[in-house]
């Protein structure tokens, strides 16, 4: 009698809907003089919008070592992975991935740079400004064995070949390093949704087409500033997806104290299921 109702928990759980959530977060780094908005002034809040929306996987940029290390400490269901863009280890920005770790199993992860040696710590290429990083990993959800790979960058905020550069080197580095299986990419790209760096993250030309999980029922921008009354905005952070999910919803969190935003970029977040065949 246990056969069957073995066979049958297999199955329910092979082809259950893994649901999957993500949320992508410029934190804004803490070596900015953002005087009354300065990081040990404002870390409770982001930190309260992030375990308010609760994700599953957390993209975060322009993170410095001491907020790794807070957030870190004020996040404790979450593992973190990444590595400081000047030397690979932890000095300067990070694109730090956050992750439940009651839900998913690191598999193994990396980092990777946005230029012509993406392999050397710190390099820079075309006409970017700064160095920049990609960090990403490979996690299998503890329940239903699901397999996803998860990409997070910072796109250079000056150079617009850099940044059509960095959206072709990393379609490649994603399907060199994910081969065809789930992938979900966050970050602050810095570009519109009409630039050419865009249209390069979007094309079809690579084993991995990906999607932007933005939805016209939610403002189209991110980029504000600390101050709630700016008006002159711009959507330059997203969520971008695999086929292989089915996206269930996205939402642009504006949480505020009724002066400043936590961050001078808005919150994003957006919720998946894996597909799965029908028997």
């Amino acid at each position: 009698m246990k056969q069957p109702f073995l066979f049958y928990f297999l199955v329910s759980t092979m082809f259950a809907s893994a649901q999957v959530s993500v949320m992508s977060y410029n934190i804004r780094n803490s070596n900015a003089a953002d005087g009354v908005n300065k990081w040990n002034k404002r870390k409770q809040s982001l930190v309260h919008v992030v375990l308010k929306v609760n994700p599953d996987i957390l993209g975060t940029q322009e993170v410095i070592e001491n907020q790794r290390k807070d957030l870190k400490k004020m996040m404790p269901a979450y593992n973190v992975f990444g590595a400081g863009r000047n030397n690979g280890k932890h000095a300067g920005e990070h694109s730090t991935i956050f992750y439940k770790r009651e839900k998913y199993d690191f598999v193994t992860g990396g980092n990777f740079w946005l230029s012509e040696t993406p392999t050397v710590p710190g390099s820079k290429s075309w006409d970017a400004a700064i160095t920049r990083i990609c960090t990403w990993v490979k996690l299998k959800d503890k329940q239903t064995y699901d397999e996803i790979y998860v990409f997070n960058t910072h796109f250079d905020h000056r150079g617009n070949i850099a940044r059509t550069k960095s959206a072709a080197l990393l379609k490649v580095m994603i399907d060199s390093i994910a081969g065809g299986k789930p992938v979900i990419v966050t970050g602050d790209f810095n570009f519109k949704p009409n630039s050419k760096g865009y249209a390069e993250m979007t094309n079809g030309n690579h084993e991995v087409t990906l999607i932007d999980s933005y939805s016209s029922t939610e403002p189209d921008y991110t980029d504000c500033g600390f101050d709630v009354s700016n008006k002159d905005c711009s959507q330059i952070d997203y969520i971008f997806y695999s086929n292989h999910f089915i996206k269930d919803s996205y939402t642009l969190h504006t949480d505020n104290n009724g002066t400043y935003y936590p961050s001078d970029h808005l919150g994003i977040s957006a919720n998946f299921r894996i597909k799965r065949l029908k028997i």
